[in-house]
């Protein structure tokens, strides 16, 4: 009789655990869990942050972006103005400044495409815009680098402001690319400061102004105007 019982009590055991693993993996079952599971895991996934960029830590200003591109146009102007003064100073005899001019437009340009070719890599938008009119009509040579000066200050204004705006943005790449020109700019200053300076005295010292053509004709020629 004990015997019985203890066989009947091990067949309903198993049939009790047998009817609750048939229930746990039942295709309902089996669904219900698995919404679940996927729920759950859906809440806890995060959407992966962007990227940082590699050359600025929050990215170029709109700021930023907008003086680039207009400095591309200031150094297409500047390379204009420089030509404008080259053909005055060929069409008043003054070979050695005219050659000296066109050498200082060409180098003008060439800063223009440097621009262009930066932004190109870093996918800054380029939109070249229109020239003013250069002036053409100075009275006196002099006149005319005084005018060249100016050009190179607010050139020089330029680039600090833009300068300033990646350093706001911390867009070390834009600081980096422009640490050149701000040298160039002090060079070109000083130079052209120097140069004022010796055609004033053309009053005082006859003949001087012919040798200062003379000389600057050959730098142009040796080393492609100011450095």
């Amino acid at each position: 009789m004990a015997n019985s019982t203890r066989r009947m009590s091990l067949t309903t055991f198993l049939l009790l655990s047998c009817t609750s693993m048939t229930a746990a993996f039942s295709p309902s079952t089996y669904k219900t869990t698995s919404r679940h599971v996927t729920a759950s895991t859906t809440l806890n996934v995060e959407s992966p942050s962007s990227p940082p960029s590699p050359f600025s830590l929050v990215g170029p200003s709109q700021d930023l972006l907008t003086l680039f591109n207009d400095q591309v146009t200031k150094e297409f102007s500047a390379s204009q103005f420089y030509l404008s003064a080259s053909i005055w100073f060929d069409n008043s005899d003054w070979e050695g400044m005219a050659s000296y001019m066109l050498a200082e437009s060409e180098e003008e340009r060439g800063h223009a495409l440097q621009f262009v070719e930066f932004a190109n890599k870093r996918n800054i938008p380029i939109k070249l815009q229109g020239l003013d009119v250069p002036t053409s009509a100075w009275d006196s040579p002099e006149d005319v680098w005084r005018d060249i000066l100016e050009l190179e200050r607010a050139n020089t204004s330029s680039l600090l402001r833009v300068a300033e705006a990646a350093n706001q943005c911390q867009d070390y790449a834009v600081l980096a690319f422009l640490n050149p020109f701000h040298m160039e700019q002090v060079n070109a200053e000083s130079t052209i400061s120097t140069i004022i300076a010796k055609v004033a005295d053309e009053n005082k010292t006859p003949g001087l102004l012919r040798q200062l053509d003379h000389e600057l004709g050959l730098e142009a020629g040796q080393e492609g105007g100011i450095n």
